[in-house]
This record gives C-alpha cells, sequence and structure tokens, in this order.
C-alpha cells in the first residue's frame, strides 16, 4: 500500500512524533511505500528520510495537483495514496482537503479537546466527514463515545522492541533513577519528591526531556538506570527495556507498574489518571512512594510487565491492526 502518516510536527523529540516515525520504520520494514506529513519539518522528518520516507510540509492541488516535497527531486501526485493514518485536528481537516477521496485513519493520543475557554486542541476529533479513529486507551475510546458519538478501536503505545531491548538484570538495589518527561523540569514538585525518593536509597536522579536534556538515543540512557518515572510514552519505554517503571507527573502518581496495577493503569494511558472522571488524582508523598518500589523491585516483576509489553506494546503487531484497518477502509 501507499500511506501517507502525518503529525502536527516531524520535528519535536515528543510522544505523538515518536509514535509516528515508530510506525512508519514498521511499515516500511512490512514492505509499504510509506510518505510522512507534517507542519513543520525537523528531527523527525530527517530519521524518516533516512529509510527513504519521503516527507512534506505542504500538499498543493493547484495546476498540475502536486505535493510540495521535502525533498525537491521528488514530486508525486496528489491523491497518490491508498491511506492516510494521522494525528492532530488541523492536520485531519488539511489532508481531507486536499485529498478528499483518500480514506482517513485518525489517531487520538490524549483526552483534552478543548480548552476551558472553548479552544479546540489538536487531540479533537473531526467530526464533518468520515474518519476511522484509534484512540490510545480506554479513557479516550470512552471520551469520544461520550462527547462526540465517535466509535473507535483501541491500539496502545506501541515501541520497536529491537531498539528499546530488555538486557541484564535489576540491580540488588536500585542506584540510578531517571526522569522522563518533556512537561516538567529539576525543580517542580513533581522532581522534588523523586529526588526525596532517590535519597532514601542513596541514588543518583538523572533527567531527560524538554526541560532537561533531550536525547533520541533514549536507549542508551535507559539501559543504565534502574527506575524509571514518567507517564504515557515515557515511562513505558523504561518497562520496555527491563527497569522499574513508577508512573509520576503532572496527573498525579499511578504508582509502580506491576501485573495488577496494569489493568488499571491501562485504561488513562499509564497518565496517572484516575479512569473515574470524580476520582481525586494527587502526587503521592516520598514514603509512599518508597513503600510501593520496596514491595515489588524485583526481577520477577520486570520480568512479568515485558510479557505484557510483548504481547500489548509491540510496534510489530500494531503495525499490523493499522495495516488491516486501512485494507477494511480501501
Amino acid at each position: 500500500m501507499k500511506i501517507l502518516v502525518a503529525n502536527r510536527t516531524l520535528s519535536l523529540l515528543a510522544g505523538s512524533e515518536t509514535y509516528m516515525l515508530t510506525l512508519a520504520t514498521e511499515l516500511v520494514n512490512l514492505g509499504h511505500e510509506v510518505s510522512a506529513y507534517g507542519t513543520e519539518l525537523g528531527f523527525i522528518a530527517t530519521q524518516l528520510e533516512a529509510i527513504g520516507v519521503k516527507c512534506f510540509d505542504k500538499i498543493e492541488t493547484e495546476g498540475q495537483k502536486q505535493i510540495a516535497p521535502f525533498d525537491p527531486y521528488l514530486k508525486p501526485k496528489a491523491g497518490n495514496f491508498d491511506v492516510i493514518i494521522c494525528a492532530h485536528h488541523e492536520v485531519t481537516k488539511y489532508l481531507h482537503q486536499q485529498l478528499p477521496e483518500v480514506p482517513i485513519i485518525g489517531i487520538v493520543h490524549g483526552i483534552l479537546h478543548k480548552s476551558p475557554e472553548g479552544k479546540i486542541w489538536p487531540e479533537h476529533p473531526v467530526t464533518d466527514f468520515d474518519v476511522k479513529y484509534v484512540a490510545a486507551s480506554e479513557e479516550i475510546q470512552r471520551k469520544l463515545k461520550d462527547d462526540h458519538n465517535l466509535e473507535s478501536v483501541i491500539i496502545r503505545n506501541f515501541f520497536n522492541l529491537d531498539k528499546f531491548k530488555k538486557e541484564g538484570e535489576l540491580r540488588a538495589k536500585p542506584e540510578i533513577f531517571l526522569v522522563n518527561s518533556n512537561y516538567w523540569g529539576p525543580q517542580d514538585e513533581i522532581t522534588k519528591i523523586i529526588k526525596e525518593v532517590a535519597n532514601n536509597y542513596g541514588a543518583q536522579v538523572h533527567g531527560v526531556g524538554a526541560h532537561f536534556q533531550p536525547s533520541y538515543e533514549m536507549e542508551a540512557i535507559i539501559k543504565d538506570v534502574d527506575v524509571v518515572f514518567g507517564m504515557g510514552r515515557s515511562v513505558l519505554e523504561g518497562a520496555c527495556m527491563g527497569k522499574l517503571a513508577v508512573i509520576h507527573g503532572r496527573w498525579g502518581t499511578g504508582g509502580v507498574l506491576t501485573p495488577r496495577s496494569y489493568e488499571r493503569l491501562k485504561l488513562t494511558n499509564f497518565s496517572g489518571r484516575e479512569f473515574d472522571p470524580n476520582a481525586d488524582t494527587k502526587l503521592e508523598p516520598a514514603n509512599q512512594i518508597i513503600e510501593n518500589i520496596d514491595a515489588v523491585y524485583n526481577q520477577e516483576t520486570v520480568d512479568a510487565i515485558y510479557e505484557i509489553i510483548e504481547k500489548h506494546h509491540n510496534v510489530a503487531t500494531a503495525a499490523k491492526q493499522f495495516v488491516e484497518i486501512a485494507q477494511s477502509l480501501i
């Protein structure tokens, strides 16, 4: 198939950007002809171009109906795609306007569909034409149905398990804690709690992300740590590599990821929110987090979680699900 993947940007080292990069890479591996669109090109576009994915920041349908490409030597005609896989409200509307005959699979990563002032956020679904929606969690699926009467299929956050590879075993006690987030920095209360936890073990705290030090080579950083704090994709990267994962961030403390807690935490995409919208979500104090870590810091916990990751968060499986959905639309 000829597939166009699209995202608001192809530049930032952030969740939806790395999601699209991971998906596009696997679709190429499966033998599909993949192109990519974003309103802003940059680092992610460079990575995509390196594997043969042509990237565009503009689609024109005037005159010869050609796409203005990132690579000026290739100009495929507009509409030369079998399916579009995209995220974000304005991107979805723009691509449908330019390529109205091409079916769209829309991905919704989050629950912020409108600001308190009524401003439409990028995750707001499009409702004025047909889109086959994919939700990252039950929470998102429920919101799409309750607020917009839209049906959706759940495909959970996925990862390249050859890149984020599980190696070695946990140390006898944690020596290095990693804060993996683009949403807060070293001086935020969220991080201060983590430092208190680390001090209990005499451990170091490292930080990576927009307000620390951004890095594409996350696997090289994670391999040396014992416990990863974060939410969503960032915390699951640690679980992929056999580290103890703790959901803790701007939405509250979800706690340590174990086979038992997984069933609860998956409902809200490992964000720290409660699935019950009326329940309080809050940051737990350091002593409570320490108690929770002490109870499950062992190889059995991370091995059991890795089995779940292989089954439910492997891009090899997710990409095939997207292909099956695409084939049903064509």
